[in-house]
């Protein structure tokens, strides 16, 4: 009779092959933290412009599927009501993206795109252009959607 032994779940190999698609598309010079007791905040990602780091951060929640779930032009995936709603009670930017693992490709969409959930659900689904690869994302734009919320929140309290 052989030994029995502890095997690797597939889950969790997926889960590392997104997160180190995503690190490998983030500038080499920002500061990635992923959160292991997490509630729909997976990575903490703290933005650095020339090397400084401001306070300048945003979160992602990330999902990962061996297939697509295509539909049309869109991507798909499902979402807990409960944690949209903890994420969209997050003072931080969320970017919310889903890592296709047959595509080797990562879908984002910001929270503050996807449309209010009936509160009477348990889940909603969430509608990922396929246009938005995160291998092809201009993080420019994130850097001054981040700043500009961070400006407004800021200003707000002063």
């Amino acid at each position: 009779m052989s030994k029995q032994y502890p095997r690797r779940h597939q889950n969790h190999t997926l889960e590392n092959k997104s997160i180190n698609f995503l690190k490998s598309k983030f500038p080499a010079e920002w500061n990635v933290n992923i959160i292991k007791n997490d509630y729909g905040q997976d990575l903490n990602i703290e933005i650095a412009e020339d090397s400084v780091f401001k306070g300048l951060e945003f979160v992602i929640q990330l999902k990962s599927s061996k297939k697509s779930k295509r539909s049309n032009s869109l991507e798909k995936q499902s979402l807990k009501v409960s944690n949209y709603n903890y994420l969209r009670n997050n003072l931080r930017v969320v970017l919310y993206i889903k890592y296709v693992e047959d595509e080797d490709e990562a879908y984002w969409i910001m929270l503050k795109d996807i449309p209010h959930p009936n509160q009477e659900k348990k889940t909603i689904t969430i509608q990922f252009p396929r246009g938005n690869k995160v291998s092809l994302l201009n993080w420019d734009i994130i850097v001054g959607y981040v700043k500009e919320i961070s400006h407004r929140k800021l200003n707000s309290v002063l």
